[in-house]
């Protein structure tokens, strides 16, 4: 269905769109590192055809509920601007969403890649070759990323009778993570060679477990500082803003503390928590 929803797009679109790509060329390298199989102007046809439907949805829903408020006149130009606002911020998001997904990806990459190495490493001890070395880290099901891009290099090699060196430099032309194509480049350069692989794997499992723990120990820091901070705002902070309001509110100088004290408590505040951890989620290796 979706794959027709794309083919509508591009007979509608595709035309708009072979114009516009030279404008949107760098996207198709993010297209290609995210795994989308859809080229260009397919997906610019798509982020086309979606942001009109956008527009055509919100014309008609925003011009009824302005008209109970103002002239029919201006109800229909506001919508029209509102409508293509946010026809515009969908395209936007397109735009945008190939680079994001490069960034999160590359984030996953990494935080599996130490444990990864050491999986290699523990295979070259046998003097594995290459491409059972990459089989290692098919067995990390806790980061799909990272085996997704090990079964790349595999099927290059068995499937499509690739050598293992041109398999290397192809998937490390296509990883988003910039860790992993220096570690397929270095085993490129090894392999090419004729290099200890394993001398070549422990060095990189010692340098991304140095990093690793760098890592850990500035968000061991960073952590610290969120926790003062949530203890100050989020358990301290309503204990005296309710105290100091109530004050205010018998002296008479409060106005309507009782809402505001609500919103405060049940609106600001499990927002600020959200966001903290939010934060700490994203920032955690």
């Amino acid at each position: 269905m979706f794959k027709d929803f794309i083919k509508s797009a591009y007979l509608s679109y595709g035309e708009i769109a072979s114009k516009i790509a030279p404008t949107f060329r760098y996207i198709s390298k993010d297209l290609k590192k995210t795994g989308v199989k859809y080229t260009l102007i397919e997906y610019l046809s798509l982020a086309i055809f979606v942001s009109l439907i956008v527009f055509v949805v919100e014309l008609p829903i925003i011009t009824l509920i302005l008209s109970f408020f103002i002239h029919v006149v201006f109800a229909l130009i506001l919508s029209f601007i509102f409508s293509f606002a946010g026809a515009a911020i969908i395209f936007f998001l397109f735009i945008t969403y190939p680079k994001v997904q490069v960034v999160n990806l590359a984030s996953k990459i990494d935080k599996g890649l130490p444990f990864a190495v050491s999986y290699m490493t523990a295979a070259a001890s046998s003097d594995a070759p290459p491409i059972t070395i990459f089989k290692s880290i098919t067995k990390l099901d806790e980061y799909p990323e990272l085996k997704e891009q090990a079964q790349n290099v595999i099927r290059d090699v068995e499937a499509l009778g690739m050598d293992i060196l041109s398999a290397l430099r192809r998937e490390a032309k296509r990883t988003p993570s910039n860790e992993f194509k220096n570690l397929l480049l270095g085993l490129e350069s090894t392999i090419k060679s004729g290099a200890d692989i394993l001398l070549f794997l422990n060095n990189k499992a010692a340098y991304l477990f140095d990093n690793y723990q760098r890592k850990i120990k500035t968000f061991s820091g960073i952590l610290s500082a969120i926790m003062e901070v949530y203890i100050t705002v989020i358990v301290v902070g309503p204990i005296i803003f309710t105290v100091l309001s109530s004050v205010m509110a018998m002296l008479g100088g409060g106005g309507n503390i009782l809402a505001t004290q609500v919103v405060v408590s049940f609106v600001i505040m499990p927002m600020i928590s959200i966001i903290l951890a939010f934060y700490i989620s994203v920032a955690s290796p």
